[in-house]
C-alpha cells in the first residue's frame, strides 16, 4: 500500500457495485445482490501459553473458561470480494502473517481482507510470529476466509442502535488540566465522553432468515482479573454465544474506540465473583441486541454495494527514539518490551487504514491501534454521509448514514490519545503510547476523507455546476 501524508490525498480505492453513481430517474437499473458467507473457527491455543494484557499475571494459560472464536464474513457485490475477520483476541496477529493470510485467500475470490480483534485481555500473546499457537491461529484463519467464501448467498441489510450502560470514561481530567485514573466504577459515577451507542447490522437471507449480526460498541473486555489465568473472550464473548443461542445466527463484534473506556466492573477478581460478574455484562448487551433483531426491520429499499479502500497514513513517533537518553528512560520503565515494541520505530511510522462502506448505509474505518472514545464520536459525528438527493434534508427525512470506527484492527500501535488527552497525560495519555501527537485526530481525518469519496460525497473533478451555489428559501 502507497505511503501518503496528511496533504497527499489519493487513495488506493476498489469501488465494487456503483451504488454513488447510480442513475437518477425512473429508470429501471439492474443490480446483483449483496452476497455473504460466513464460518467459525475455535482459535483457542492449548494451556501453557503465556496470556496478553495484563503485566501482573503469575504464570501461563492454565486452560479455557470459554473458547476464543474467528469469525469471517464474506461479503461480494460485483466480481471481488471483502472478508471480514473477528477474532476473540487481544491484538491481530503481526502483519507479516496477515499479509500471508491474504496471499492465500485470493484463490478463493477474496480480494481483500481487514482483521480485527476484539481486544480481550483473556488471549494469549500474539507479538511473534513463528510461535506454534501463532502458527496454528494462521491456519484457522486461512481456512475460516475460505470456507465463508464458498457458501455465499444473497442477504438483506439493516443497521440500526440500541445502548449499553456498562461502561465510563476511565481518565478523569482534574480542573488543573491533569489526568487521575479511574479504572473501576461501581457506583457509576458520571464520566465523558463515553459513547452508549451500540451500532447493530442485521443480515437476513433472501427468505427473511437470520443470517448474522455485527454489533459496534466502545468498551475493553475487561471485567475479568489479571488473576484469571485462563482463555477467555470476556463481556464480547458471553453476548456473541447469547445472541447466537437466541437468534440462530453467529454474532460478529466490532470494538471501537475504547482507549479510554472501562466496563464499570473493571478488572473482577475471580474470587469475588469475576466470572458472574462477566457474564452479567455479556448477557445484558445481549439482551439490548436481541430486542433490537426482534423489533427491527430490513429497508429492502438500498441498492446492493460495497466500496473499499486502503493506503498508509504517516503518522510518526512522539518520542525521539534516535536520542540515547530517551531510550534509557524507556527501557527503564519497560524493560524487554522496548525491544518488542519500540526499538524499530522511525520518525517516519506509517500505519494501514481501510474504510469500507456497506450498501451506502454504513462506512467502518478500521485502524491500528487503541483510539479513544472522541476519535469515534468524532468520526460519527463529521464524516460527509449525507444522501445526495431526496427529502429536504432534515434529520427526519432522509435515511440515517453510520460511520463507524473499529480499532484494533490490521495491525497494533498501542494507544492513539486525543492532543488534549496527551496534554493531560496518564495511562494512555503519556504512559503506553508512541505515535506521534495528532496521530488519532488523523486518522479520523483521512477516514472521513475516504467515507467522503467512497460515498461519492466528495468527488475528484471538479465541474461547473460545483460553483453554483444555492440560498436558503425564506418562504
Amino acid at each position: 500500500m502507497p505511503t501518503v501524508t496528511r496533504r497527499e490525498f489519493i487513495a488506493t480505492t476498489t469501488m465494487i457495485a456503483a451504488a454513488a453513481a447510480a442513475p437518477s430517474g425512473d429508470a429501471q437499473v439492474e443490480t446483483s445482490p449483496l452476497l455473504a458467507g460466513i464460518a467459525v473457527r475455535d482459535i483457542t491455543p492449548p494451556p501453557g501459553v503465556p496470556m496478553w494484557g495484563y503485566s501482573d499475571r503469575k504464570g501461563p494459560s492454565t486452560g479455557t473458561l470459554d473458547p476464543l472464536h474467528a469469525r469471517a464474513l464474506v461479503l461480494k457485490a460485483g466480481d471481488q470480494g471483502i472478508a471480514l475477520v473477528t477474532m476473540d483476541l487481544g491484538r491481530v496477529p503481526t502483519p507479516r502473517v496477515l499479509d500471508e493470510i491474504r496471499a492465500k485467500v485470493k484463490d478463493a475470490g477474496v480480494a481483500h481482507a481487514i482483521f480485527t480483534a476484539s481486544h480481550t485481555h483473556g488471549g494469549p500473546v500474539m507479538e511473534m510470529d513463528d510461535d506454534p499457537h501463532v502458527n496454528m491461529i494462521a491456519v484457522k484463519l486461512t481456512e475460516c476466509i475460505e470456507e465463508a467464501a464458498k457458501k455465499l448467498q444473497p442477504v438483506k441489510m439493516g443497521v440500526g442502535s440500541t445502548w449499553f450502560d456498562i461502561s465510563h470514561n476511565r481518565r478523569v481530567i482534574t480542573p488543573d488540566g491533569k489526568c487521575e485514573m479511574l479504572w473501576r466504577n461501581e457506583k457509576k459515577r458520571p464520566t465523558s465522553p463515553v459513547d452508549r451507542e451500540a451500532t447493530v447490522i442485521k443480515l437476513e437471507t433472501a427468505e427473511g432468515k437470520p443470517f448474522a449480526s455485527l454489533v459496534h460498541f466502545a468498551c475493553h473486555p475487561v471485567v475479568l482479573a489479571g488473576d484469571n489465568l485462563d482463555y477467555t473472550a470476556d463481556w464480547v464473548g458471553e453476548m456473541c454465544r447469547a445472541v447466537k443461542e437466541k437468534s440462530g445466527a453467529e454474532c460478529l463484534f466490532l470494538q471501537g474506540g475504547c482507549g479510554d473506556i472501562n466496563p464499570y466492573l473493571d478488572k473482577t477478581p475471580r474470587d469475588e465473583g469475576g466470572v458472574e460478574a462477566m457474564r452479567s455484562v455479556g448477557r445484558k448487551c445481549a439482551d439490548a441486541v436481541l430486542e433490537f433483531l426482534t423489533y427491527s426491520k430490513i429497508d429492502g429499499a438500498a441498492t446492493p454495494s460495497l466500496a473499499f479502500s486502503e493506503k498508509m497514513v504517516e503518522i510518526g513517533t512522539r518520542w525521539d527514539f534516535t536520542d540515547p537518553k530517551q531510550v534509557e528512560v524507556f527501557r527503564s520503565v519497560y524493560g524487554g518490551m522496548f525491544d518488542r515494541y519500540l526499538k524499530g520505530l522511525t520518525a517516519d511510522l506509517a500505519v494501514p487504514l481501510s474504510v469500507l462502506v456497506i450498501n451506502g448505509q454504513v462506512s467502518l474505518a478500521f485502524v491500528p491501534g487503541e483510539l479513544f472514545t472522541r476519535h469515534q464520536l468524532d468520526l460519527k459525528q463529521y464524516a460527509p454521509q449525507w444522501p445526495s438527493s431526496g427529502g429536504s434534508g432534515t434529520e427526519s427525512d432522509v435515511p440515517r448514514r453510520r460511520a463507524l470506527l473499529v480499532g484494533y484492527s490490521n495491525d497494533f500501535h498501542i494507544y492513539f490519545p486525543t492532543i488534549l488527552d496527551a496534554a493531560a497525560g496518564g495511562y494512555g495519555g503519556v504512559a503506553a503510547t508512541y505515535v506521534g501527537l495528532g496521530a488519532g485526530e488523523k486518522l479520523v481525518l483521512e477516514a472521513q476523507a475516504e467515507i467522503g469519496k467512497l460515498t461519492g460525497k466528495l468527488k475528484e473533478f471538479c465541474s461547473a455546476e460545483d460553483f453554483v451555489s444555492v440560498d436558503v428559501k425564506t418562504t
